[in-house]
């Protein structure tokens, strides 16, 4: 689990402790890709690219062991659009349709889920709507 996760999301760790995992920080000194980040930056608040780097080379060492991806590639993309799929019904019950999207944007995969459908009726009806990624927002007082 990316380090920052780690630390300020307690409640993601509890749930998988829950189903019996056990849960490392990324960075950590159990990998060389770890190890050779740590000795980079020994305060590294990691990374996703970080972790699957960590998860994939524990798998590749281990018999008993395949790495399965949960995000980051296209095809992760289908499932994550039921958000958006849901979000769409939601504001039709409402009434309503945002003028902005805005998603977190990580691996792409949470972004793309609440943007997609949205894209669609852009493509195909000539909806308008501005799309960003939260880290790009600007909050002013």
């Amino acid at each position: 689990m990316v380090k920052l996760s780690f630390e300020h999301k307690p409640y993601r760790k509890i749930m998988m402790n829950t189903w019996g995992a056990k849960v490392i920080p990324s960075p950590s000194n159990q990998t060389e890709a770890g190890r050779k980040i740590l000795a980079q930056d020994p305060n590294s608040p990691g990374s996703l690219g970080i972790a699957i780097s960590e998860a994939v080379e524990m798998a590749a060492q281990r018999e008993d062991t395949k790495y399965a991806l949960g995000s980051v590639l296209n095809h992760v993309l289908l499932h994550q659009t039921i958000i958006g799929l849901e979000a769409m019904k939601q504001m039709e019950k409402a009434g309503d349709m945002p003028d902005v999207i805005i998603a977190p944007f990580g691996g792409g995969s949470n972004f793309a889920g609440i943007t997609f459908p949205f894209l669609r009726l852009n493509l195909e009806e000539g909806k308008k709507f501005a799309v960003l990624p939260a880290s790009q927002l600007l909050v002013l007082n």
